[in-house]
């Protein structure tokens, strides 16, 4: 039975001062994210502490910190922090900081106890410092701010990242802040830090309730995520390979940014799962990714560093053109131009398996993959079509045990290809997140396929303006309200620039407008646009030529070109 006292959860609002001493021996547990805060949170923090022990009659007198979770164990002082790493490590930079530039030595001494315990051989004490951050970040953090002194004679920032160059900058603020300060006013300062400064500390027993807590927090839409909760879940299991597991965890998450990892845990679940997720990825992706609740260690080997890897490669151009060319990478950059990310988990499991030299024509897989993103993009595909298309999909490379009706998988019917024409037939500028994925996809269509387009700015510009004005040329060559409005907003009439729109130019003479808007100088780095500026007039039946020249360059690029000619012969009007 287990014993309630060993079980209990306890919070209480302490001073600063009841949490810097022999009570507490903090430790940052290798699940974390590196200490981060910023430059502005630092100066806050310092503004917030002057203004709130000045003498006026709107002060309190007293300043609330927030609350830190930790995992302790009732009687041990040993305090895994949950939440609260940012404030208690810059609090260890503020106390470091004060204490070199104590001149008194007997007040120095006694201020260095904030940042290490003293020995004490009749209370069986030995020197330990208060915080112990990551086993990565703790050498730096002792070297340059726990040591008595360090502060006095900081690193250059410069050739410092990460953790390393916040901790340098937020020292450095920290002591610029504190120098301009008189000796009388330090003592002052300190003295509010420690009596009149409060923390709110919850104690949580168990590693298992930690995992409650970090769900709890998650919810409450503070600073720990999904990933993190997973993390901490799988290096509890770690045991001795506990900090190593974490140092791989972590280089993957640093690979991909803190956003792109959680999405990766995501494509991952998506990988093993193959329907749309039910539950929260915390969740779920032990349940579904069954090598997560195995050994951690063929987890990471296994799972999570290959699919990091595979993830980031998907993003580098450059690697993708070396190691299945041009073509296949210029249209896995045609996919990530899309609204959404659907189509990744296919993908990863592909660029993962031709890592691992299993037979696969990846640019084949990509060209049709690309093919059915599309469709399922032009057609406006509401999210759970698409990932149940792609489940088809990864169904198809790799079956899953239990047998199911299919749609097409990665083939298009010809029905879905006229739905396709249908799509990019209509007014596609009103269809804002499509239109400009759309014709960059037709430029790449118009050229071999891999050129790249990574201009600052791209803009869409109609040649026919929306709102042509009266006795203007444009007038004249659309005399028909309804014509105009039935083809101004189709490829037809739509060109691409490299510079942001200029609202009295889009209305220039056709003439005037190819020459000064559509290129600057003689030049425009797109093919199509290059194209309208070849051509002498611009009218109704030149729009419907281009519509269909345009859609027939994108079936021809998706070897769709029998079905579009059939497209053209259905019952329906094609201007």
């Amino acid at each position: 039975m287990n014993d309630p006292h060993a079980l209990r959860i306890e919070a209480a609002h302490k001073t600063i001062g009841d949490v810097f001493c022999d009570t507490y021996a903090f430790s940052i547990p290798p699940y974390q994210r590196p200490y981060a805060w910023e430059k502005t949170q630092v100066e806050e923090l310092l503004n917030d502490l002057t203004e709130a022990m000045e003498p006026n009659p709107q002060a309190d007198g007293f300043y609330f910190l927030g609350s830190v979770v930790l995992v302790k164990s009732h009687g041990s002082p040993e305090a895994k922090v949950v939440d609260g790493q940012q404030r208690l490590t810059t609090l260890t930079i503020l106390f470091s900081v004060l204490r070199d530039l104590t001149g008194d030595m007997a007040a120095r001494l006694n201020r260095e106890r904030y940042v290490k315990q003293a020995a004490n051989e009749d209370l069986g004490l030995r020197e330990k410092l208060r915080l112990q951050l990551r086993q990565q970040d703790q050498p730096f953090f002792e070297q340059y701010v726990q040591t008595s002194g360090a502060t006095a004679s900081l690193p250059a920032k410069s050739g410092l990242e990460g953790s390393k160059a916040r901790i340098v900058e937020n020292a450095g603020i920290i002591r610029s802040r504190l120098e301009a300060m008189s000796e009388e006013q330090r003592s002052a300062f300190i003295r509010f830090l420690l009596t009149n400064c409060y923390l709110v500390v919850v104690e949580v027993p168990t590693d298992t309730a930690a995992r409650r807590i970090f769900t709890v927090l998650n919810a409450r839409g503070l600073d720990l995520t999904a990933t993190d909760i997973l993390k901490a879940d799988l290096l509890e299991r770690a045991g001795p390979a506990e900090r190593a597991l974490a140092q791989r965890w972590e280089e993957c998450e640093r690979a991909l940014d803190r956003d792109g990892f959680s999405d990766l845990f995501m494509h991952i679940r998506m990988i093993f799962e193959r329907e749309k997720p039910r539950s929260a990825l915390e969740a779920g992706f032990p349940v579904h990714v069954p090598p997560f609740r195995g050994d951690p260690g063929a987890f990471m080997v296994q799972v999570l560093e290959p699919y990091a890897d595979a993830f980031a490669l998907s993003l580098d151009d450059k690697r993708l053109r070396n190691l299945f060319g041009a073509t296949t990478a210029g249209l896995i950059q045609s996919l990530h131009r899309l609204d959404n990310k659907d189509w990744l988990p296919p993908l990863l499991f592909c660029l993962r398996r031709a890592a691992d030299d299993v037979t696969a024509d990846l640019p084949d897989f990509v060209f049709h993959l690309e093919r059915l993103a599309y469709y399922l993009f032009v057609t406006r595909a509401d999210v759970n079509t698409r990932m149940a298309r792609y489940a088809d999909v990864l169904d198809t490379l790799d079956p899953m045990t239990t047998p199911r009706d299919r749609s097409a998988g990665l083939a298009l019917t010809q029905d879905e290809a006229f739905a396709l024409f249908d799509g990019m037939n209509g007014p596609i500028y009103l269809a804002t997140r499509v239109v400009k994925p759309l014709l960059l996809r037709l430029e790449q269509a118009s050229t071999d396929g891999s050129a790249t387009y990574d201009f600052p700015t791209i803009t869409v510009e109609h040649v026919c303006p929306q709102n042509p004005a009266e006795g203007s040329e444009w007038k004249t060559n659309f005399p028909d309200p309804d014509e105009h409005a039935g083809l101004v907003h189709r490829i037809g009439n739509l060109v691409l620039l490299a510079h942001r729109k200029n609202a009295a130019a889009s209305n220039y003479d056709f003439e005037v407008k190819k020459g000064t808007y559509f290129a600057h100088g003689d030049t425009c780095p797109f093919i199509l646009t290059n194209e309208v500026r070849l051509l002498a007039t611009w009218d109704a039946q030149r729009i419907r030529a281009r519509q269909i020249e345009m859609l027939g360059r994108l079936a021809k690029a998706w070897q769709l070109t029998d079905s579009f000619v059939t497209w053209q012969k259905v019952p329906a009007d094609v201007e």
